[in-house]
């Protein structure tokens, strides 16, 4: 049971979440006993969705029980009821296996690598790609992702940068570009120690906005914007600074603080944007709302408290689905990703039902 926390001590935000209501369990096949992330988009007439880490029952054809990233798709847009009939990405056998393609560097790296009995140490090192946001463009869908750097031990992983995968349909693999060849990884348009960009991601007109929060213990989420048609071009990028969009990155301005993943869309009920996000190490998930996606951003209200998982680890992933939105954003849908049990997951689907403050 969903519980309702209507703070009134924070910065009023311009809408208010009269109910919370848990609709379930997001559908996934038997063959996956748990998997995060949970980004979607309305893309190839489908509601696609793309989840992070997915541990499967049975080895797919890499003869692996765990895929860096995966995804699903599907006709259904009621989410008052729940949403059903997905379909998995999958290999020739119908287990599902990995959406984003590794180079052939990396996939050499992670053979070296693999296994107690590995031909190069340190054993268990790999490269994995990790999902971000996901966005219409021109006939295709522009999917973010994350190249992430790990060995074996736990939270022994580190990100190593961002970049823009183009996938062209369902029946074919998404592509990632080569964007910097000089580059130690030329596909990622983001390099290590600048922000991320991915964390969220819209379209408003002919730009592409995105948000990159990254941080320990608090996520400054800074806002760059570029062109659709030049997304994959790293000189038409621009970065809020605070006063106007620049093209040095190391001007970006943290607009506001919120999670590495989050939602931020249009209501037009409301003509305001929504950003909706659980705080770090936090089971409860929080909103925020501004007139523009350049702020100015209300202070945080913690809206609901999500269910912790087994062992008493924090809920996370909250981000809200546009593309599932009723009334013009008067009813709202979301989900976050909580363990059940041990090497289990579930990503729980909420409807917000929303009123003008």
């Amino acid at each position: 049971m969903l519980t309702l926390l209507l703070l009134l001590g924070c910065h009023p935000p311009g809408v208010v979440v009269a109910e919370a209501r848990e609709v379930g369990s997001l559908e996934q096949s038997p063959l996956i006993a748990g998997r995060d992330g949970g980004y979607s988009g309305l893309v190839f007439d489908r509601d696609v969705w793309l989840y992070g880490d997915t541990v499967l029952s049975m080895a797919n054809e890499d003869g692996s029980t765990w895929c860096n990233n995966s995804a699903s798709w599907t006709t259904d847009l009621d989410a008052s009821d729940g949403l059903a009939d997905f379909e998995d990405w999958a290999g020739d056998r119908g287990i599902p296996v990995e959406l984003l393609p590794r180079t052939e560097e990396e996939a050499a790296f992670n053979a070296a690598h693999e296994g107690d009995d590995c031909e190069q140490e340190p054993c268990g090192a790999r490269w994995a790609l990790w999902p971000g946001a996901i966005v219409p463009a021109d006939g295709q869908a522009l999917i973010f992702y994350f190249l992430i750097y790990a060995e074996p031990g736990a939270w022994n992983f580190e990100g190593r940068g961002a970049g823009i995968a183009t996938w062209a349909g369902l029946d074919t693999a998404p592509v990632r570009p080569e964007v910097s060849p000089d580059a130690e990884h030329p596909t990622l348009l983001f390099h290590e120690g600048e922000p991320g960009f991915g964390s969220a991601a819209l379209v408003v007109g002919e730009d592409l906005f995105s948000f990159a929060c990254e941080g320990d213990f608090t996520k400054p989420c800074r806002l760059g914007r570029v062109p659709v048609a030049e997304a994959l071009d790293r000189a038409a990028w621009t970065f809020w600074d605070g006063a106007g969009f620049s093209p040095d990155i190391g001007e970006a301005e943290a607009l506001f603080d919120a999670h590495t993943m989050l939602s931020v869309h249009y209501l037009a009920a409301f003509d305001l944007y929504l950003a909706l996000y659980n705080g770090p190490m936090d089971d409860r998930v929080y909103l925020r709302t501004a007139p523009d996606l350049t702020g100015p951003w209300s202070d945080p209200e913690a809206v609901f408290m999500a269910e912790p998982s087994w062992d008493g680890g924090s809920a996370y992933g909250a981000m809200a689905h546009p593309e599932l939105d009723r009334d013009d954003g008067a009813t709202v849908y979301l989900t976050y990703f909580r363990s059940p049990a041990d090497w289990t997951g579930e990503i729980r689907l909420v409807e917000l039902s929303l009123h003008a403050r």
